[in-house]
This record gives structure tokens, sequence and C-alpha cells, in this order.
């Protein structure tokens, strides 16, 4: 009786925990930019909110003009920063996907992206934070550890989205491959593999690759026995399902085999969020949008039993929805970045949703 009066007081006082809250990070034309498209999202040890993205400059294009431009809250995102050029396209340069992860220990951030030359062939790079976002050092590349891989890929994408640190140690973030464009798309061998640091960001390597053909945008996450749950979006799709999962036993490095579709995850082909939301309770959770045919009607799933099903389905945004990513305040509040409105292209907005366990788990 005592704990149903404090949740009913706690709901008065923070409603936004019952209904949901939703911020507009983003627009079209803002700041002069077409419009913005591919996130990266987190919270950072210290609390404060990062929300990344592709500034896409004059156009659509996935290899048009791009700057990487981030936005700060440090009050759990009821208000944020001017948006922040964090890598700035000179010439036309054409910089995409960023993925973002931290350093528990240090606390270092780590931010990962590339330079995209007309979808034939990529550059990889990454800069990092030592002061909670707040200024970035200058870019170190890592492109070679990806030249002698078997498919002759030439072309790498980190996440795009987040990464992750296994059990406060190891980081580790998912990038995806292919041959370039001029390939027919059978040929171009679409793989993902993570890189990962056993030195605080010191130095990265490779591991092997997931099964190759289908996977490319992917997201990863620490399952509660500390096996790794690798969900990826995939071309041809099953049974309504454009999502894939594989599951590596030694962090990160080599997976199962083959790929087995989510039934669970069914919806349009599309970039999904993924997110650990407790380990006690187990609780996994995706954001992706579910109409089978459009980029609509974005949806929060929720997993108990690892991410093996998804025992709730709630509906965040009705309509034109695009890529999202997840996070989770210490206050356990959940944040779901995401593009909605516009086109079939482009979205014309960007927001961030703010919501509770309690919110995704009423049926209403």
């Amino acid at each position: 009786m005592v704990m149903k009066v404090i949740k009913i007081i706690l709901l008065l006082i923070c409603p936004f925990l019952a209904k949901g809250q939703k911020t507009t990070l983003w627009t079209a034309n803002e700041n002069g930019i077409f419009a913005h498209f591919v996130y990266g999202l987190t919270v950072t040890d210290k609390g404060t909110i990062l929300a990344f993205a592709e500034a896409r400059i004059t156009e659509s294009a996935d290899d048009g003009a791009h700057h990487i431009v981030l936005k700060r809250s440090t009050d759990k995102g009821n208000n944020f920063s001017p948006s922040v050029i964090l890598v700035k396209s000179v010439d036309g340069q054409s910089w995409t996907n960023p993925t973002i992860v931290q350093d528990s220990k240090t606390s270092e951030l780590f931010l990962f992206y590339a330079l995209n030359h007309h979808n034939t062939s990529t550059q990889v790079f990454y800069i990092s934070s030592k002061d909670d976002g707040l200024s970035w050092s200058a870019a170190t590349e890592i492109t070679a550890i990806f030249e002698h891989n078997k498919q002759a890929w030439t072309f790498h994408l980190p996440g795009p989205g987040h990464g992750i640190q296994w059990k406060n140690k190891r980081l580790i973030v998912p990038v995806w491959h292919r041959r370039s464009i001029s390939f027919a798309a059978a040929e171009r061998a679409y793989g993902v593999n993570c890189i990962y640091s056993d030195d605080h960001g010191k130095t990265w390597k490779v591991g092997e690759d997931a099964p190759v053909g289908q996977f490319n945008e992917s997201q990863i996450v620490t399952k509660a026995n500390g096996d790794i749950l690798l969900i990826g979006r995939t071309h041809a799709g099953k049974d309504g399902s454009f999502q894939a999962k594989v599951i590596s036993k030694d962090k990160g490095i080599t997976w199962s085999s083959p790929l087995e579709y989510d039934k669970g995850l069914t919806g349009s082909v599309c970039d999904i969020g993924l997110v650990r939301y407790a380990t006690k309770p187990n609780i996994i959770l995706v954001s992706q949008p579910a109409d089978l045919k459009k980029r609509r009607d974005l949806t929060i799933r929720l997993s108990r039993d690892d991410g093996n099903t998804w025992a709730v389905n709630k509906l965040l945004q009705e309509g034109s929805a695009t890529y999202s990513d997840l996070a989770v305040l210490p206050d356990k509040s959940i944040l779901c970045m995401y593009g909605h409105g516009g086109n079939k292209h482009m979205p014309d907005t960007v927001s961030l949703a703010r919501f509770s366990l309690a919110w995704l788990s009423d049926k209403k």
C-alpha cells in the first residue's frame, strides 16, 4: 500500500514519467541545413545527454555534403545547447555515421565516423573527449585496420548509434562493410564485424566477420550471461523481419552462424535502436518503424529474456519515422532519438522522447 501511494505521488510530481516528453532537436532547414539524419545517442557517466547527427547540408544523398553535429543537455533533456559542428564538411566532404562509446574507467568519450568517397570507399576516424563532450581531440584515422579483409571491402561505416563497454572493460563498436556501389547489389558482400579496444581506447583491433551477405547497419548489447547480441539490418528479410541477429561468446571477436531472423522485430528495412535497460530485471529495448512496407510508426519493443522474444510493443511516433537510437538516464527514464515527418527520403524533424518503463509497460 505504501509503495502504491509513493508511485502515485511520483507520477503527480513527475508527469513526464507517465505520459512521456518530446523535445525537438533539429528541424529541416535549421541553420541552413537541409536535413539531419543518421543518429548517435548516449548518456555520459555524469548524466549528460549527447545527441549526434549528420547535418546533410544541401540534399538528402548519402554521399552529399555532411557535417557531424552535436547537441548536449545537462538537465535530462529539458534544454539543449545550440548545435555544434564537430566535423566540418569542406568542399563537399561527406562525413557520416556518428557512433559514440564511453570508457567508464577513464570517462573518455570516443566518437567514430567515416568520410564517404562517393559510395565507393570510406576512411574511418575517431575523435575523443575528456571533458564530458565539451571539447574534442584532433581526428585519428583507423582505416588501415580494415585493409586486409577477406571480402575485398572498401566501404566501412561505424554503427551508426553507439557502442558498448563489456562489463566496464573492453570497448566494442560495430562496423558494417561492403564493396563499392559499382558492384551489383548481390556482389557487394555486405557484412558486419566489431572493432574493440582493451587499453581504454589507445589502440583498436578488428574482430572476425559475422556471416557475410546481408548485414549492414547494426547495434550491439551485452546479454545477462556476458554474451554479446548483435542485431542488424538486412536486405532480403524473412517473414516480415529485416532484422537478423548473431551472438558472440568471446566479447565481439567471433560470431554465431547462420543469421537468425527475429520474427518479433517485424517492420520496414531500416536502422534500429538497441539498448540494455537493466540486468536486474533483465530488460532489453529496441526502437524501430513497425510498418511492414514504409518507414512509419516508430515502436518501442521490450524483451525480458535477453532478446529472444519481445513481450511489449508500444507505439511511440505515429506516421512517418526513420532511424533511431536509445539510451537510459541515471534515473532510469528512457530516451529515444529519432527522425520523423517529411517525405520517404528525409525526415523534417529530429526529436528526443523521454518516457518511463511504467509508460512503456502500460497497455493503454
